[in-house]
């Protein structure tokens, strides 16, 4: 059984899976291509750690964690170490197709 991908504020370290999603997702430019189900992605740290950013396979930032998940990640994810990695596990889109919609993603916890 899944955890609510919304409800994150425990140790991730019993799960080696963690269902999140992303928050202020990045427009796409004209002519990329857009994410699909089951596309690899990268978090990263950004801004001394105070946030986790999701980057695709071709380099583009996708969005970043909501704060809740990356208090979840502490200890896993630091900066200067390997990015973890995921997928894209659904694309649900938006009320009145206003930008690009939300992306959900599963992270692998465990190495």
């Amino acid at each position: 059984m899944r955890k609510d991908p919304t409800v994150h504020t425990e140790s991730v370290a019993a799960d080696p899976e963690m269902l999140t999603y992303l928050t202020d997702a990045a427009e796409l430019a004209p002519g990329q291509a857009v994410p699909r189900v089951g596309d690899a992605i990268e978090l990263r740290p950004r801004r001394g750690g105070a946030e986790i950013e999701a980057w695709s396979a071709e380099g583009r930032r996708l969005g970043r964690l909501p704060p809740a998940e990356r208090a979840a990640l502490d200890g896993l994810l630091a900066e200067g170490s390997l990015p973890l990695r995921g997928r894209i596990t659904a694309l649900v889109p938006r009320p009145h197709r206003m930008g690009f919609g939300r992306i959900h993603i599963s992270v692998i916890t465990s190495v």
